[in-house]
C-alpha cells in the first residue's frame, strides 16, 4: 500500500539534503540548477547556485539516500530563473534536455523538480509555456523512467486557478500528467490563494471547508478530476521562509493535514516543506516540522 510523501527542499548551505539522515522525509530535493547557457549549436550549459554546488562538491547526494530510504532529486528554476532564460530553454528543447539528463545521471539523482515561476510569460506571450511544461516533462520522462526516477513540478497555487490565465497547470496536467509523479503546490506568497488562519487555509488550501471547495484547495482540485495521489500541500517549515502563508505547526496539523488524510487517507499525496533550514541563511534545522508532519500523515 502507498503512503504518503514528506517532500523537503533546501536552498541553503548550511543545510544540505545529507542532513535529512534520520528524518522521516521520503523525498529530499536540493535547490536550484539557476541558469542554462545556449551556444549557436543549441548545446546547453546549466549553472548552479551556491548551495547546490557546495553539495555535489560535498558529496552530500548518496549520503541523503540513507541506503535508499529516500529520492533525492535536483530543483530547476526557482524565482531567479527568468523569463528569458526559461525561452531559450523552449526554443532549444533538444540541448536543454541532454543537458539535464547528463546532470540528474553525472551526479547521482533519482530525478528532477521543476520549479517553473515565470508568470512573466503568461501575459507577454514570449513562448507558449504550456507546450514547454508539458513537453519538457514528457521528454524527460521518456530518458528518466518510473518508478527508478521521480518527476515533480512545483506550481503556485494561482497556475491551478482557471480564473488566473486560464489555469495553465490544469492544461499541463491533461498533456503530461501522466509522467508527472507529483505536484509540489506552493500554498504560500499568494495570499488569496492561501488564506491565513487556520480555518481560511482549511477551506482554500485543504478544501475540506466550504461548497463548492475552492477551485485551488486540495478538494477542489480532486473535484476537476485531478489524481489526489500526485496532490501534495506544500508549505513554508518557518515563518522566515516564505513572505506569508505560514501556518504554526500545530494549526497546520490539526487545520489542513489532517482533515485531508481523514478525507483521503494514504491516497492523499502528502506534504511539501520549503525548506529544511529554518531560515534562507540559518544552520537551524526544521526538524520538529517534519516530525509532526509525519506523525499527522501516519
Amino acid at each position: 500500500m502507498r503512503s504518503s510523501e514528506i517532500v523537503i527542499y533546501t536552498d541553503n548551505g548550511n543545510a544540505p539534503v545529507s542532513k535529512l539522515v534520520g528524518t522521516a522525509c521520503t523525498i529530499g530535493i536540493q535547490s536550484f540548477i539557476s541558469n542554462a547557457l545556449f551556444d549557436p549549436s543549441g548545446k546547453c550549459t546549466l549553472e548552479m547556485d551556491w548551495p547546490l554546488e557546495s553539495s555535489l562538491k560535498n558529496g552530500d547526494i548518496p549520503v541523503a539516500k540513507e541506503g535508499g530510504k529516500r529520492k533525492i532529486l535536483v530543483a530547476l528554476g526557482g524565482e531567479i530563473f527568468t523569463s528569458g532564460v526559461w525561452q531559450a530553454c523552449s526554443e532549444n528543447m533538444g540541448g536543454f534536455v541532454e543537458a539535464l539528463i547528463d546532470f540528474i545521471k553525472d551526479n547521482q539523482f533519482d530525478g528532477i523538480d521543476i520549479d517553473w515561476e515565470d508568470s512573466e510569460a503568461l501575459t507577454a506571450r514570449n513562448y507558449d509555456a504550456v507546450a514547454f511544461l508539458s513537453d519538457l516533462t514528457l521528454a524527460l520522462r521518456a530518458r528518466l523512467p518510473a518508478p527508478d526516477y521521480v518527476i515533480t513540478h512545483a506550481p503556485q497555487a494561482p497556475y491551478l486557478d482557471k480564473a488566473w490565465q486560464g489555469g495553465p497547470y490544469l492544461e499541463v496536467m491533461k498533456r503530461a500528467g501522466s509522467a508527472l509523479d507529483y505536484l509540489n503546490i506552493q500554498y504560500y506568497n499568494n495570499p488569496w490563494w492561501v488564506g491565513d488562519s487556520g480555518s481560511e487555509q482549511a477551506a482554500k488550501v485543504a478544501g475540506t471547508t466550504g461548497s463548492p471547495a475552492f477551485a485551488t484547495s486540495i478538494v477542489g482540485l480532486v473535484e476537476q478530476g485531478l489524481p489526489v495521489e500526485k496532490l501534495l500541500v506544500g508549505k513554508p517549515t518557518t515563518a522566515q521562509n516564505a513572505g506569508s502563508g505560514f501556518l504554526d505547526t500545530p494549526d497546520l496539523c490539526h487545520d489542513v493535514i489532517a482533515p485531508l488524510v481523514q478525507k483521503y487517507g494514504s491516497k492523499f499525496g502528502g506534504v511539501m516543506g520549503w525548506q529544511l533550514a529554518e531560515s534562507p541563511s540559518s544552520p537551524d534545522l526544521a526538524l520538529d516540522w517534519i516530525a509532526s508532519v509525519a506523525r499527522t500523515l501516519d
